[in-house]
């Protein structure tokens, strides 16, 4: 008996789509991908057939997508796109695939998962950074020990920590607002020869079908489109994960300064109150360091396509998107409602706080011009 797919709409596993945020990241799945290249194949016709833009069309919405049978079959020619092709030929080729080569429709298609992927770790991001700007401001001047090494350190405010983590925070999500997720379009070797002289105004008008960023250049083997894109992703699961690991020493029996507001049980000893949030959070980011590693490993693109480490983005990509989204999303569930045991940290402090309250204001300052 062949094996079968559980649910193709979920990424990874039923703990990482839906424990990781309260929601399925449906716009990261494998099926989701494919259903993209499909997408990215109607666009193309019409940017680059308009006269058979409609019968490209209707025979795009005619055909009937197995995940699972496109997936056993992308082994052969070693992507998914070939088969689909086939497909979509054998119905009609009037108007399909003009111009084009495999590597432009899937690097495309993969834009257009992490263009709407990024948009909602933004979303989570900015819904962590209000929280921790209410924070700051209620406790810009609420005492706490600092900590350096592990150990006591000077005294500064809980305002101020917050305020660190909260630009912190910023800077990442407006690092993710600023990426471009440029189309791709320049045919079997790059070079647009089969729709020479065109080539720049389909790939143009592809952009604008597609509501991708148009680079005015083929990236078949320059893939820092993709490298920059991972940065800015993984730079915020590390961002967050800071927070997480922060949240977990603050919330120890023998620290106890913060709670969580809905914190875990453990099977074994009823009276646990652990950081569950903040720990999952810190799980699904020590994901990102490794899946960054293994895409600015497929920067070797070889000559005018990659030899395996093309290959090897498609998923890698998503999967970094998604761990992302799942370390953000528990980070925000986290700092929602924390409760701050003001009078257990101010018993521990035992000197003036310098700037921290300045500093808490500050941080307070730099989130504002960024949202205005």
């Amino acid at each position: 008996m062949k094996p079968h797919f559980l649910d193709s709409k979920l990424t990874r596993s039923l703990y990482s789509d839906l424990a990781g945020s309260g929601e399925h990241l449906s716009s990261l799945s494998d099926e989701t991908f494919l259903k993209n290249l499909l997408v990215v194949e109607a666009a193309l016709a019409v940017a680059a057939a308009p006269e058979h833009a409609a019968m490209a069309k209707a025979t795009i919405d005619s055909y009937q997508l197995d995940v699972e049978e496109l997936s056993r079959r992308a082994a052969e020619g070693g992507n998914p796109l070939i088969p689909l092709v086939t497909d979509l030929k054998a119905i009609n080729p009037a108007g399909i695939h003009i111009g084009a080569t495999s590597q432009d429709i899937i690097d495309s298609a993969l834009m257009l998962c992490m263009k709407e992927g990024v948009g909602e770790v933004v979303d989570k991001l900015k819904k962590l950074a209000r929280d921790l700007a209410e924070l700051t401001a209620e406790h810009k001047a609420t005492p706490i020990m600092g900590r350096t090494l592990g150990q006591i350190a000077t005294p500064t405010t809980f305002g101020a920590l917050t305020g660190g983590w909260l630009v912190a925070v910023d800077n990442a999500a407006r690092a993710l607002e600023a990426l471009e997720f440029p189309v791709s379009y320049g045919g079997a070797s790059g070079n647009m020869t089969a729709v020479h002289p065109r080539g720049f105004e389909i790939q143009a008008k592809l952009a604008e079908e597609l509501g991708l960023f148009d680079p005015q250049w083929v990236w078949h083997s320059d893939r820092t489109p993709i490298t920059a894109i991972a940065s800015a992703l993984a730079t915020a699961a590390g961002v967050v994960r800071k927070i997480a690991g922060d949240v977990v020493f603050y919330s120890q029996t023998e620290v106890g300064e913060l709670r969580e507001k809905s914190p875990g049980g453990s099977s074994a000893m009823p009276h646990k109150a652990n950081p569950a949030a903040a720990i999952a959070c810190d799980g699904y980011a020590r994901r990102a360091p490794g899946l960054l590693a293994t895409l600015f490993d497929a920067l070797d693109c070889r000559l005018q396509r990659g030899t395996g480490s093309w290959h090897a983005e498609w998923a890698t990509l998503r999967e970094l998107a998604a761990v992302t989204h799942s370390a953000v999303s528990r980070a925000a569930t986290s700092i929602d409602g924390i409760t701050v045991n003001v009078d257990v940290m101010a018993s521990r402090v035992n000197g003036p706080t310098g700037h921290a309250e300045d500093l808490a204001e500050r941080a307070l300052e730099i989130y504002g011009k960024g949202r205005s």
